[in-house]
């Protein structure tokens, strides 16, 4: 999923497709979990949370700019098939923090409810971007994911969105699960993983969704 994807004269970035993809999975399935939650008669989520994948794809898109303007005026054609690293999408992703905490104080949402509506548009759009861009050696976290999803339901923790629990379930279950699955599932061939302190960037952030799921607060209500 590197190369560039040409339909005639037009030359489309497979990265850029494969995440725009992701994130109309997450939406539309988003969307099918808001039509039967305690929220659906609150019909601003859908808006939040598109709003919110468009921020990231800015950022992972175009955060590059801030390092290479020169781009914009040397190379404009270049921002068709440039994509950004995973500094940029971390870029994009604090804008849409931004965003949501822009908005959810504008419209006086609370926390916990917010973070227990985001993992489903969040894992589908995992799911589906996992498959598309690691294929085979992403099956082991796709099936992690799909299972974390399905535990939600499974809990009960769907229903009582707003309590923390589902944001809860969701860190702690894809932390653990995805640390353990990393350390048995294999890497594509000839790509070594970059390590600190003995494990790989991904590790590390399964061991700090793990902590950030433990740290939680959770309470009894629909908020």
């Amino acid at each position: 999923m590197t190369e560039p994807i040409a339909i005639g004269p037009l030359r489309l970035d497979a990265m850029m497709l494969a995440a725009i993809g992701s994130a109309a999975a997450g939406l539309a399935i988003l969307k099918l979990w808001l039509a039967r939650s305690p929220f659906k008669e609150e019909r601003y989520w859908f808006e939040l949370a598109v709003n919110a994948m468009i921020w990231i794809l800015i950022g992972w898109k175009l955060a590059f700019l801030l390092r290479e303007p020169e781009v914009l005026w040397e190379r404009p054609s270049a921002l068709i098939i440039v994509r950004g690293s995973g500094s940029d999408t971390a870029v994009g992703m604090l804008l849409a923090i931004v965003y949501l905490g822009y908005a959810t104080r504008k419209r006086r949402i609370k926390a916990l409810k917010l973070l227990d509506v985001l993992p489903f548009a969040l894992l589908p759009a995992c799911i589906v971007w996992t498959l598309i861009t690691d294929r085979w050696y992403g099956i082991p976290y796709a099936i992690l994911l799909a299972a974390v999803y399905g535990v939600l339901f499974r809990t009960g923790a769907a229903g009582r969105a707003g309590s923390g629990e589902t944001a809860s379930l969701a860190l702690l279950g894809t932390g653990i699960g995805g640390l353990v699955v990393s350390l048995f599932a294999p890497y594509p061939p000839g790509e070594l993983p970059m390590l600190t302190f003995g494990l790989t960037t991904l590790q590390w952030l399964f061991i700090l969704m793990s902590l950030l799921g433990i740290g939680l607060p959770t309470r009894r209500s629909s908020g």
